[in-house]
């Protein structure tokens, strides 16, 4: 079975220079579209994950080490570790510690439990 997924107009121009519309039918077998569909929400998906959408409210902050921490529900130290790890984004300037409220919402997002 094949499907019409839809219509390529492309404009030419004829030989007294007047543009014409050719139309082209393009039709795809159905598990060919479904496979197109699956590949393009996948991708969409792991977009999402990767970079969620923290809604229309959310503005980013910095957060100080203790801010951070509090936000994770873990202490100080545990934060810093996972700092040094390269687990969670952040900024050391001398002895303090900047996180941006978005890098520890990501962290929570793609931790492996």
């Amino acid at each position: 079975m094949l499907i019409i997924v839809g219509l390529k107009i492309r404009k030419t121009l004829n030989f007294n220079n007047m543009e014409t519309n050719t139309i082209k039918v393009v039709t795809v077998p159905v598990g060919d579209l479904l496979s197109m569909i699956s590949n393009a929400v996948n991708s969409e998906i792991e977009k999402l994950v990767n970079n969620p959408r923290l809604g229309e409210g959310f503005k980013d902050e910095v957060l100080d080490r203790k801010q951070a921490a509090q936000l994770l529900k873990l202490s100080e130290q545990t934060l810093t570790k996972l700092f040094l790890e390269g687990r969670v984004a952040g900024q050391k300037s001398g002895s303090q510690y900047r996180f941006l409220k978005s890098s520890i919402v990501n962290y929570l997002s793609t931790k492996n439990n």
